[in-house]
């Protein structure tokens, strides 16, 4: 431990003199030539120069003996830390170091004593107000003839700031800036780490996939801040089952990520319950309370995946098994595998479809219950391969739920159907109303209703001359203002709108009250069992509905002659199905445009 600085005290034979003090000052060499006086003037200019350069420097000198005792300190490191002279004096210092840097100050002091090299590290010291800032302490040893340290010169100087803004940059790099949560790239490294110190073990790791159910409604019926407000919420929820060697992240949108360690399968089904009760308690958004409910897919190391990315698409399998199911949590099965193998492969049709412009349009014919003529016709997708011939959309439901595919599929149908009215209207046929179907995304759309009514000029056709069919799931996750503004656009340009699969819905009365619908059509699995009292009871309902909203109805699938006289007597207004015509190619339509079906 070294002792209080004393200037008149020899060290080893050698006197450390204020001049010495925090460096070497510039020698002044004395001669016989320079008076005492000169002397003494030069003297005072070279310790009001190293005053000054001390005072405006941002770096604290200090001086330590050979084992790295303080003996002294500049003013200023005294004003900084709070301490008096005294008690900075030999290793008391260490006091005002952070308790968790001490074995590292220590151990870069013991290694320069041994080697004699110089001290460069950094630490965090105690300020006067009980805070701590980042410092860096750097010193050089002054040597005795015989080469042994003497004593050190160091200085202190003031990093904090360059140091969090490191941090900020770091942490940055491996947290979303929204939540605080780990981001991706940061999550599956944790991941990845997990799983290799659990190789070989009994142990079992469980990755967790969350997405949150009804995340876009939220946005659009309230805005983004009250998402990010729900983000949020959700990240701190989730927090508190990643303390420990758990991790929770945010991989992106309303997708999250959680992994546990887990002793058995009972162990875990009650965490994951627990955590579904904690995501879906009430949260204040806004000022109003929401709940969110969250949709889960959990997949296990090892018996699921090897490695992190492996388990990864296994829990995604699962986490699309339980969106689809409407909600609630899935465990990865093996046969998820084989039904991602199929959606890829309709998803990979449809694609070729597209790309080797197969789209063609089939007509279905909409005819009159009471006078047997041909009003209108559905619009169907259809594709012509040429090897194999043509096909329906059966082959490819993936596609579907494919936003990017379905608007795409939507414009080419559309594209075709337009060529066909205006190569009709030029023929000088009267083909009706053509009712294309148009994927609830297309209405998520910000220029839908101007991309679609922009179409119909370009193609030189009516817009009276086309139907849109919609189900109820253009209702779901959507402001309905937004809804409502689009089919009113649509309708005041003369198209009418039909509501598709009408009673197969969880909500059809009230979105007849809320939006302008022209159309309803009866689904099919009403019209095959017209037999049934219950069925029958519903399309009784479903058309004196229709009547007193002045709605025009459509029976779908219509077979026989015995449910098209039935349909009639309850009051449908119009019938499709084989009784009459299956979908045919636009170069038939004409002849059926020509007939009239016995009804």
């Amino acid at each position: 431990m070294g002792r209080p600085y004393d200037q008149d005290e020899w060290l080893e034979g050698e006197q450390i003199s204020p001049l010495a003090f925090a460096g070497e000052r510039n020698a002044i060499v004395l001669t016989d030539r320079f008076s005492s006086g000169t002397i003494q003037q030069a003297l005072q200019i070279s310790e009001e120069r190293y005053r000054y350069t001390v005072a405006l420097s941002p770096l604290i000198p200090w001086i330590a003996d050979a084992g790295g005792g303080v003996m002294d300190i500049d003013v200023r490191g005294l004003e900084r830390t709070g301490l008096s002279y005294e008690q900075c004096m030999g290793w008391n210092f260490l006091s005002a170091i952070h308790a968790s840097d001490r074995p590292l100050v220590k151990a870069a002091w013991e290694e320069a004593r041994l080697t004699g090299q110089p001290l460069d590290y950094e630490m965090r010291l105690r300020q006067h107000d009980g805070s701590f800032r980042w410092q860096r302490c750097r010193a050089a040893p002054r040597r005795r003839a015989d080469g042994g340290i003497l004593c050190w010169y160091g200085t202190i100087e003031d990093i904090d700031d360059r140091k969090m803004a490191d941090e900020a940059v770091r942490w940055s790099a491996d947290h979303d800036d929204l939540t605080g949560l780990w981001n991706r790239r940061a999550f599956m490294d944790g991941l990845r780490k997990a799983l290799a110190g659990a190789e070989g073990s009994d142990v079992e790791i469980a990755l967790l996939l969350i997405d949150l159910d009804g995340f876009k409604s939220l946005n659009d019926r309230h805005g983004h801040d009250a998402g990010d407000g729900l983000l949020k919420a959700t990240a701190r929820r989730l927090e508190k089952f990643g303390a420990g060697d758990a991790l929770a992240g945010r991989l992106g949108g309303d997708e999250f990520a959680l992994f546990i360690y887990t002793a058995d399968r009972q162990q875990l089904e009650a965490t994951v319950g627990e955590l579904r009760e904690v995501l879906t308690a009430p949260c204040s958004l806004n000022g109003q309370a929401h709940i969110c409910r969250a949709s889960i897919g959990v997949a296990l190391y090892p018996a699921h995946g090897k490695d992190a990315d492996g388990l990864y698409k296994c829990a995604d399998l699962a986490l699309y098994e339980a969106k689809e199911a409407g909600g609630g949590v899935r465990y990865f099965k093996s046969e998820m595998r084989a039904d991602q193998q199929v959606r890829m492969s309709e998803l990979s049709i449809a694609r070729h479809v597209l790309d080797h412009d197969q789209v063609q349009p089939f007509y279905q014919p909409k005819v009159d219950l009471r006078s047997g003529a041909v009003v209108g016709f559905e619009a169907l997708l259809r594709w012509n391969d040429h090897i194999y011939g043509v096909h329906t959309p059966a082959m490819i439901p993936a596609a579907f739920e494919d936003a990017e595919l379905a608007i795409a599929l939507d414009q080419r149908i559309f594209e075709r159907v337009a060529a066909d009215i205006a190569s009709w209207r030029k023929a000088g046929l009267a083909s009706g109303r053509i009712a294309i179907n148009i994927a609830a995304v297309q209405f998520g759309q910000p220029d839908f209703a101007d991309r679609l009514l922009d179409q119909v000029a370009r193609a030189g056709i009516e817009p009276s001359s086309l139907e849109l069919e919609i189900t109820e799931s253009v209702f779901f996750g959507r402001a309905v203002r937004k809804i409502l503004g689009i089919f009113e656009r649509l309708r005041a340009a003369g198209m009418t709108i039909a509501l598709d699969d009408f009673g197969t819905g969880y909500a059809s009365l009230i979105h007849l009250k809320q939006f302008p619908i022209d159309v309803l059509k009866i689904d099919c699995s009403f019209v095959r069992a017209l037999k049934d009292s219950t069925n029958t009871a519903i399309v009784q309902t479903v058309t004196d509905l229709g009547k007193r909203l002045g709605i025009t109805t459509v029976a779908e699938g219509v077979e026989t002659e015995a449910q098209a006289a039935q349909l009639r007597r309850k009051g449908c207004n119009l019938a499709q199905g084989y009784l009459f015509s299956p979908a045919i190619s636009a170069d038939q339509v004409p002849a059926v445009l020509a007939k009239r079906y016995p009804v």
